[in-house]
């Protein structure tokens, strides 16, 4: 007996006679069929499930039909037969598609891709990754994007402000140093976008990890133009506001603190007097390298005008402000600076404050840190007050 339905899709295979016999109908495309029955040797069962035949071979799409065969006894099989041809043609474009996937992988060295579960961990490896970064699928399974930072551009809450603002936007680029397996640095790219189920809930990130390292060294020497001092190589006024802006705001989304230093070198104008501008200009260059000794990478000193100049303290409260501050006063003071004139000793003054509930915005902080400033100027110079 043969329902409506198996009689159209077997009609195609039969010939005068009309449909009167599965077995006969698919003797040409499936004679396997007859030999699957003839070798069982149960009583009753499953002789096939989901047993596959191409009916119409064709270069676009074929007619796949799923057959399933079961014995009911010694007289009587019972067989259903279901088109699954658009399943298969889903099947073949989902190989096709990793197909291209893994050549996109294993070709391009410039990107790895990878995914994060909604914790941030890495839930998902490719060669691309291995291939970008050295490490391999046992290094990054279950790690935050901190296995892939240089270690001395990682700090608390990097990771975390990144995903923050991914969750915020949908998508978010930094720019940061990452470092290879093997030790070696290198400017990156990381863009980080949600990852959303069929139904639109939240699933992850995915993640896109680039290498630009070429075109950096092309690019950091405009970026640096714009936004250096000239004679000090620190940031200049106009980058630095605006990064302390950013700074600000990135304080108050992840409640880390954010302090600011003001630093001003002391008799300033005596030693443009007395040894000259040029002996000035060397001393305002050294103050810079010196106050970098002591501070980190994530660090900023900016030259606000003369011979005043601020640094921005991310991840850093009132009492860590205060004791950076002082490393870099007696750094200086131990400086011995030598010029045409001779050899110059120079001190600095230094005024701190911290971003708080009451003084919440770069202006604020920094009116706080320049009062602090003052006080040390006027009683008595080359000392930290905050």
């Amino acid at each position: 007996m043969l329902n409506p339905l198996s009689v159209q899709l077997l009609m195609p295979l039969a010939g005068s006679g009309g449909v009167t016999n599965v077995f006969e109908s698919l003797s040409n495309v499936a004679p396997e069929l007859r030999n699957l029955v003839s070798s069982f040797k149960a009583e009753r069962g499953s002789v096939c499930e989901g047993h596959r035949i191409v009916l119409t071979p064709a270069r676009e799409r074929s007619t796949v039909l799923s057959c399933n065969i079961l014995k009911v006894n010694d007289r009587t099989l019972m067989t259903t037969l279901t088109d699954i041809s658009r399943q298969v043609e889903a099947e073949r474009w989902a190989r096709q598609n990793e197909s291209w996937l893994a050549g996109i992988y294993t070709s391009v060295n410039e990107f790895a891709f990878l995914t994060l579960d909604a914790s941030g961990r890495v839930d998902s490896w490719n060669t691309s990754i291995e291939q970008l970064t050295g490490y391999a699928e046992v290094d990054v399974m279950g790690q935050t994007l901190d296995q892939f930072y240089a270690p001395d551009d990682v700090d608390d809450y990097r990771c975390p402000e990144h995903i923050a603002l991914t969750r915020e936007e949908g998508w978010h680029v930094q720019e940061c140093w990452c470092q290879k397996k093997n030790g070696r640095r290198y400017a990156a790219q990381i863009l980080v976008a949600i990852l959303r189920q069929d139904d639109g809930e939240f699933a992850g990130y995915s993640v896109v990890l680039r290498d630009v390292s070429e075109r950096k060294i092309t690019s950091d020497e405009l970026t640096r133009l714009l936004t250096t001092d000239y004679l000090t190589g620190a940031m200049n006024r106009a980058h630095f506001f605006k990064l302390a802006d950013k700074e600000v705001e990135r304080s108050k989304r992840s409640g880390k603190p954010l302090s600011f230093v003001m630093i001003d070198a002391d008799h300033f104008k005596r030693v443009n007097d007395t040894a000259g501008h040029q002996a000035g200009d060397k001393v305002l260059t050294q103050i810079v390298l010196e106050a970098r000794r002591s501070l980190r990478s994530i660090d900023v000193i900016a030259r606000l005008g003369g011979e005043e100049f601020c640094v921005m303290l991310p991840a850093t409260a009132a009492d860590g402000a205060m004791l950076i501050a002082e490393r870099i006063r007696a750094t200086i003071e131990a400086l011995r600076i030598e010029t045409e004139a001779g050899q110059l000793a120079v001190t600095v003054s230094l005024g701190c404050a911290s971003l708080t509930n009451e003084i919440a915005s770069v202006q604020d902080v920094l009116a706080v840190a320049d009062k602090a400033l003052y006080t040390a100027k006027e009683t008595g110079r080359n000392r930290v007050e905050g």
